[in-house]
C-alpha cells in the first residue's frame, strides 16, 4: 500500500472546490531528508541547497519531508497552478500562502512560510484589487496566461497603467533553464525562495507595490 501525504485526497478536493480546477492524477510523496536530498539533486540541487527544504514540486510531483505534513496544502496548491511556471516566483509564493491561510481548517494542515511575499500579497497586492486570496487563486490558476491577468487586474486599480511592462515584470521564470529553476521549494523558517537575478524583492516591491499605492509618475512603467 503506497502512503499519501497527509490529507492529501481532502486537501485536493479542497483546493479543486476553492479554485474552480481540476488537478487530475496528483501524486505526492513522503521521503525523509536523505530522499529529499536525492530527487533535489536529480534536479540540479547540491545537497547544501537542499538542507532545510520541507517541501518541493517539480514539474508534475510533490514531495514532502515526512517530519513536515504541514506543507502539503502548500504544494498542492502551487500543484493546482499558482507556481512560478505561469507567473513571477514572489506573487507565486505570496499568494499561495496566502491561499493556504484561507483554506486550512486544523493547525496540523498549514505553517507559515514566505512572511515578505504574503505580507505584500496580503497587504498591498489584495485590499487594492478588493479580492481575497481564494478569489484572485481562482482567477489566476484557470487562466492561460495569468501574468497577463493579473497585470490588467492591477492596472485596472491604477488607471493610466501600462499592462504590457507590467505583465513583463511578472512573467513567469524562463523556460529552458537548469531544472532547479523550474521547481518551488518550501523551507523551515525564513523566506526560502531561490530567485532568478531578476525576480528579487526590489523590483516587484517597486513595481508592483509602489505601482498600486504610489504616485502617478510610475504610470511610465
Amino acid at each position: 500500500m503506497i502512503k499519501k501525504c497527509h490529507k492529501q485526497d481532502e486537501f485536493v478536493a479542497r483546493i479543486e472546490g476553492a479554485l474552480n480546477v481540476h488537478m487530475g492524477r496528483v501524486t505526492c510523496k513522503i521521503v525523509d531528508g536523505d530522499g529529499m536530498a536525492e530527487v533535489m539533486s536529480k534536479a540540479g540541487w547540491s545537497k547544501n541547497q537542499a538542507r532545510g527544504v520541507v517541501g518541493f514540486q517539480v514539474d508534475e510531483e510533490v514531495y514532502v519531508l515526512e517530519s513536515a505534513p504541514w506543507t502539503v496544502l502548500h504544494e498542492l496548491v502551487h500543484r493546482a497552478g499558482i507556481n512560478a511556471d505561469r507567473m513571477s516566483r514572489w506573487v507565486a509564493e505570496g499568494l499561495t500562502e496566502a491561499i493556504a491561510c484561507e483554506l486550512k481548517r486544523s493547525p496540523d494542515e498549514h505553517k507559515a512560510t514566505y512572511p515578505q511575499e504574503v505580507k505584500w500579497v496580503r497587504e498591498t497586492l489584495l485590499p487594492r484589487l478588493g479580492m481575497s486570496a481564494v478569489e484572485l487563486g481562482r482567477r489566476l490558476a484557470n487562466a492561460p496566461n495569468p501574468a497577463r491577468v493579473l497585470a490588467e487586474l492591477m492596472a485596472a486599480a491604477k488607471p493610466g497603467t501600462d499592462v504590457s511592462a507590467l505583465e513583463y515584470q511578472l512573467r513567469p521564470q524562463a523556460g529552458g533553464k537548469p531544472s532547479f529553476n523550474r521547481t518551488y521549494v518550501t523551507r523551515l523558517g525564513g523566506s526560502g525562495v531561490d530567485r532568478a537575478p531578476s525576480e528579487g524583492i526590489g523590483w516587484l516591491l517597486m513595481v508592483a507595490g509602489m505601482l498600486l499605492v504610489g504616485p502617478s509618475f510610475l504610470r511610465r512603467l
